[in-house]
């Protein structure tokens, strides 16, 4: 259970009732609702209360800072929206997490039902801030080392992916946008299945996939089937025959991630 003293750093920080003008008569207003006792409220006070908007604003510049660095152009592009759903972020729910790097995803989990529904973010944005803060995620992971050779592949057994990688799904080809904050460009509305990985550079890259190919993947990475197994089970599920075109094109996949650090070998039993 909050203390008393720590429920008054949080409103003062996260909340509205403190207003951000300099002005005394508002912090004062807001001092005398926190139900401190007489001592605390001296104590305060002769502190100087602009240092308390002085708090205020250091703690919520770092968040926004955060956000702005894991989605700028997500950011950049709601402009005033998302110093609204900042705000309302911090007063309904706030972050929980120790660490600035988690803000992010707490902030799309409170955020993405609402701008779902909010005409003024479009669906192409919500699939931006994903992306954005899944490319976070994965510089964090651990890529493959340096001067590794992966061990050659057999029919009847798994493979072994590094694992910073994801294979995601768009319905905008949202990769093709400049990286840019000022660029306004739109992406085009097409189906997506995208490779994000990590490289030995530590370099965050992107694949396209075909939509077989990453029905593999999938089956590969999450399901850990057997080579196989995925080949002929994604194959039945997309109705493609499963002819030497398919298996030239799954051998040149597989021997492309290999060149690109993201398949290890095979997956230890």
């Amino acid at each position: 259970m909050q203390s008393r003293h720590e429920r008054l750093w949080a409103d003062l920080t996260l909340g509205e009732g403190f207003g951000d003008a300099p002005e005394q008569p508002d912090a004062r207003a807001w001092l005398e609702r926190q139900g401190l006792d007489a001592a605390d409220t001296q104590f305060l006070e002769q502190q100087g209360l602009e240092r308390l908007l002085v708090y205020r604003r250091l703690v919520r510049s770092n968040l926004r800072e955060a956000l702005a660095r894991c989605m700028p152009r997500v950011v950049a592009r709601l402009g005033a929206t998302f110093d609204e759903y900042f705000a309302r972020f911090l007063r309904e729910r706030g972050p929980r997490t120790h660490y600035l790097r988690d803000v992010a995803p707490e902030f799309l989990e409170f955020c993405v039902p609402l701008w779902a529904t909010d005409a003024r973010v479009p669906a192409y944005l919500i699939e931006l801030a994903d992306h954005e803060a899944l490319e976070l995620t994965i510089a964090s992971m651990q890529a493959r080392p340096q001067g590794h050779i992966p061990a050659e592949l057999s029919l009847e057994a798994g493979v072994e992916f590094i694992d910073a990688c994801r294979i995601v799904h768009y319905e905008h080809a949202i990769h093709e946008l400049v990286d840019k904050q000022t660029d306004p460009s739109l992406p085009r509305r097409e189906s997506t299945w995208l490779l994000v990985y990590r490289s030995p550079a530590h370099e965050i890259r992107t694949l396209k996939l075909t939509a077989l190919a990453a029905a593999i993947l999938l089956r590969l990475v999450e399901l850990k089937e057997t080579l196989k197994q995925a080949v002929v089970t994604a194959c039945a599920e997309r109705r493609t025959p499963l002819g030497d075109e398919v298996l030239t094109s799954t051998a040149t996949l597989l021997a492309d991630l290999a060149d690109r650090g993201v398949l290890l070998g095979l997956r230890p039993e």
